[in-house]
């Protein structure tokens, strides 16, 4: 018969390896990003959400790599949480026809973005996981 206390832990140990390999992933793509090269665009539309359910702005910049013009809508970083104010802040950060500094991955130019994301939620992330994980071994002994 399975000892469930130890399948219960098994799973809290395997939960956590799981998170901990996400957090690292996502370490290393932050890491990656901040390397990526810049290069100058220009904020093409920049306007309100589109509605009371919609509280993110509608952002759309243009720039070259290559002799080639790339058009990108802005991404909002992981962890935002939609809002009239943080739509409005945005919207004034970037307004229509101003000129922004845009990180661009080398190996595809199209892939770009206008502010390089934190590093210490992901951190975070691996860290707890990490965390559980090493927790379940304990217990497991």
């Amino acid at each position: 018969m399975v000892n469930a206390y130890a399948l219960i832990i098994v799973l809290f140990i395997v939960g956590g390896l799981v998170t901990a390999g996400w957090g690292w992933r996502l370490v290393v793509r932050a890491r990656a990003m901040r390397r990526w090269p810049a290069t100058e665009g220009v904020v093409e539309t920049a306007e309100p959400a589109g509605g009371e359910e919609d509280l993110l702005p509608s952002i759309v910049f243009s720039y070259r790599v290559d002799g080639k013009i790339y058009r990108r809508a802005l991404e909002l970083p992981p962890g935002a949480l939609p809002s009239p104010e943080l739509a409005a802040a945005w919207r004034r950060d970037y307004p229509a026809g101003g000129r922004v500094t845009v990180y661009y991955d080398p190996r595809r130019p199209d892939q770009a973005l206008l502010r390089h994301s934190g590093m210490a939620g992901d951190w975070l992330v691996f860290a707890l996981g990490l965390g559980a994980a090493l927790l379940g071994a304990l217990l497991l002994l």
